[in-house]
């Protein structure tokens, strides 16, 4: 032993202790950043997966690849087969969507129920207002709809900017 130096000895309850916080501080977080690839892998791989969680940049990563593919297919293709595309983005985006509202801590009715709102305006108003659009009169109550849809998206976009609770 060199001089000078000063041995410690400790206890068997500071050394349970000290291997404790060692073993918190190693451990790797669960939560990641993941890449683009890694996110459309998740993605696919969770189409009606409703119960997870998303990161931020597995939402975002996914939110934009399904808006170019929206985008090129109805601007190059159009039609029926935009539609139909979109139709088959519609429910995997909706359950990324209510997987990264659990993890930002907001209730997922929250996202559900302006969504069935969303669908069932039409529905229920029926084809008058269509009809008040071709001849040049747009309805106060298509104004508020078209409020309540921009209002929509952007507390949707302000949920998927929050960071994950734990």
């Amino acid at each position: 032993m060199p001089a000078g130096k000063k041995t410690k000895k400790t206890t068997k309850r500071v050394q349970t202790r000290r291997m404790v916080r060692e073993r918190v501080v190693q451990t790797p977080k669960t939560r990641t950043m993941v890449g683009p690839i890694e996110a459309l892998k998740k993605f696919c791989v969770g189409y009606f997966d409703f119960v997870g969680r998303a990161t931020r940049s597995e939402f975002w990563f996914v939110f934009l690849f399904a808006f170019i593919v929206n985008w090129a297919c109805s601007y190059f293709i159009g039609g029926n087969l935009a539609l139909i595309v979109n139709a088959i983005l519609f429910i995997p985006v909706m359950s990324l969507s209510i997987r990264r509202f659990r993890d930002a801590g907001v209730s997922v009715w929250l996202y559900i129920i302006p969504i069935l709102l969303i669908c069932a305006a039409p529905i229920i108003r029926g084809s008058t207002w269509f009809v008040m659009v071709s001849f040049g009169y747009v309805p106060l109550d298509m104004e508020i709809y078209a409020l309540f849809i921009v209002l929509d998206a952007i507390f949707n976009i302000i949920v998927a900017c929050l960071p994950t609770k734990k």
